[in-house]
């Protein structure tokens, strides 16, 4: 056997050795995502319900979505939501860990304090804001009214209560942009920023021209993971509004949820799952070719 040979037969085997160890986990994934995954797309052409035999209808669940209004309203509710989450949650973040990664006492508690939100259960964390947009006994209409402004009906209106969840899901969701992004700052090596010091750059455009491209990668894994979470949003919606005041708050997820459980509506849920998957799957595609296009 030649030396070449000796070598690709110890790759083959090492291949072999890295399939058999993740062999589990593949066959879990299928399990848990890929067998739902192809049977919600089965039933995206079916009428599926409990109350008769189940129907094939080809592409009426998907033609029916097309003018359905409440479904373009949640859809717009969605990105509405998706907008006014992420970019608030990013740049809280990223302002957030510019200040912990400098040098001061107690910045360690600061950091865990500022996390927390991220490990509270969306149920805790909705029951207190639920008190907290308490038109009455609230303390942040007390507070609007101790200062002499107007004490809006937060969850109550439909001008208010998306822009309610939205401050709720910025809370939640800043920690882990900080997190990351405290993590891609400490990895910006000191000899870059000392060589911009030298070059004459000041702070602002060492920033601007020197560590915001080398986060690029964090930012847009941040808004790949931010988005994918907020095109999901559930939890919150469901405990705080169920979808309204007048469908003013109701997203796509909970259509899905409205439509399977409420109505029995399985093939039209479906259709719904399907249309979801696809949004989030073409821009968790488009970030990363973004991200692939601009570090070449």
């Amino acid at each position: 056997m030649t030396a070449l040979q000796t070598v690709l037969a110890r790759k083959t085997r090492g291949d072999w050795i890295a399939y058999a160890f993740i062999a589990p986990a593949i066959v879990v994934l299928a399990l848990v995502v890929g067998i739902p995954a192809l049977t919600t797309l089965g039933f995206s052409f079916t009428d599926v319900t409990f109350l008769r035999p189940t129907e094939f209808v080809g592409l009426r669940n998907y033609l029916t979505l097309i003018g359905d209004p409440v479904f373009g309203q949640a859809l717009w509710n969605t990105l509405y939501y998706t907008v006014g989450v992420t970019v608030p949650s990013m740049a809280l973040g990223l302002g957030t860990a510019m200040l912990l990664n400098v040098r001061y006492p107690g910045r360690n508690v600061f950091r865990a304090i500022l996390y927390l939100p991220v490990l509270v259960s969306i149920a805790a964390a909705a029951m207190v804001w639920i008190y907290l947009y308490d038109p009455d006994l609230g303390p942040i209409n007390g507070l609007l009214q101790t200062v002499g402004l107007p004490v809006p009906r937060w969850l109550q209106s439909p001008s208010t209560a998306m822009p309610a969840l939205i401050v709720m899901g910025i809370w939640r969701d800043y920690g882990t942009s900080m997190l990351l992004y405290l993590a891609g700052l400490q990895n910006v090596p000191e000899e870059v920023r000392e060589a911009a010091r030298i070059d004459g750059a000041g702070p602002v455009r060492t920033f601007w021209s020197v560590i915001l491209p080398l986060l690029r990668p964090v930012t847009f894994y941040l808004v790949v993971l931010t988005v994918t979470g907020s095109f999901q949003v559930f939890g919150s919606i469901y405990i705080m509004t169920q979808g309204g005041p007048i469908g003013s708050t109701s997203t796509v997820v909970y259509q899905i949820f409205e439509n399977a459980f409420s109505y029995s509506d399985f093939g039209y849920s479906s259709a719904m799952s399907v249309v979801l998957f696809v949004l989030i799957l073409v821009f968790s595609i488009a970030g990363a070719r973004i991200v692939n296009g601009r570090e070449r």
